[in-house]
C-alpha cells in the first residue's frame, strides 16, 4: 500500500506517518528530510528546509520540492511506503497528478486554533506571508491550500483530537473501510 499524507504544517504529517508506517512494517519517507538531502546534493550545503526557504525563497523551494517529488515516485513508485508531503507540494497542478497518481491521499484536517497553536509553539514559521500576525497568516494559507488538499484526497482525517496512536488506528480503519469500496 501507497500512502500520501497531506495538510497543514503542525498537522502531524511526520509523527503519525512515522508511526502509520511502523505499524505496517513498511518504509517512511519525509519531504522535508528528502528536501534537504537534495538541496545538499545539488548545493552542496547541508542546512534544514525552513533555512532553505528562507535563504533561497520560495522559487527555488517550490522547484526544489517538485524535483524532490519525481525523485520520490522514481525511486519508490513500485514499493509500498508512507509519504508525509510537504504543506506547499500539493499547490502545484503538476505535483497534484503525480501525487494522486502515486497512492492513496490522506489529509489530515486540524481545526483552526489548534493548528495555530501548534505551529506557534515551534515559532512563527518562515512562510508566513504576516510575521507580526499569525492568525492572518494562517487564515491566509488555509484559503490557499484547503482546496488543493481537498481536491486530492481520497480519505479525510480529523486529527484535531486524540493521541498519535488512536489517530493512527483511526485511519487503519478508514484505509481498511476505503479499501473495500
Amino acid at each position: 500500500m501507497r500512502i500520501i499524507i497531506v495538510g497543514m504544517k503542525g498537522c502531524g504529517k511526520t509523527t503519525l506517518g512515522t508511526l502509520l508506517a511502523e505499524k505496517l512494517q513498511i518504509p517512511f519517507i519525509d519531504s522535508d528530510a528528502s528536501i534537504e538531502k537534495m538541496h545538499e546534493q545539488e548545493r552542496g550545503e547541508a542546512i534544514p528546509f525552513r533555512e532553505i526557504f528562507k535563504k533561497y525563497g520560495e522559487q527555488y523551494f517550490s522547484a526544489l520540492d517538485s524535483k524532490t517529488l519525481k525523485q520520490i515516485a522514481k525511486e519508490f513508485g513500485n514499493t509500498d511506503f508512507v509519504f508525509a508531503c510537504g504543506g506547499r507540494t500539493p499547490l502545484q497542478e503538476e505535483n497534484q497528478e503525480i501525487l494522486s497518481g502515486l497512492g492513496k491521499v490522506i489529509f489530515l484536517k486540524v481545526e483552526k486554533a489548534v493548528l495555530l497553536k501548534r505551529i506557534l509553539a515551534q515559532g512563527i514559521p518562515a512562510f508566513f506571508p504576516y510575521p507580526a500576525d499569525p492568525d492572518k497568516s494562517l487564515d491566509e494559507l488555509l484559503t490557499e491550500r484547503l482546496p488543493a488538499y481537498q481536491k486530492l484526497a481520497d480519505l479525510t482525517i480529523d486529527v484535531s483530537e486524540g493521541t498519535s496512536e488512536e489517530v493512527v488506528n483511526t485511519i487503519l480503519t478508514e484505509l481498511r473501510a476505503y479499501g473495500k469500496n
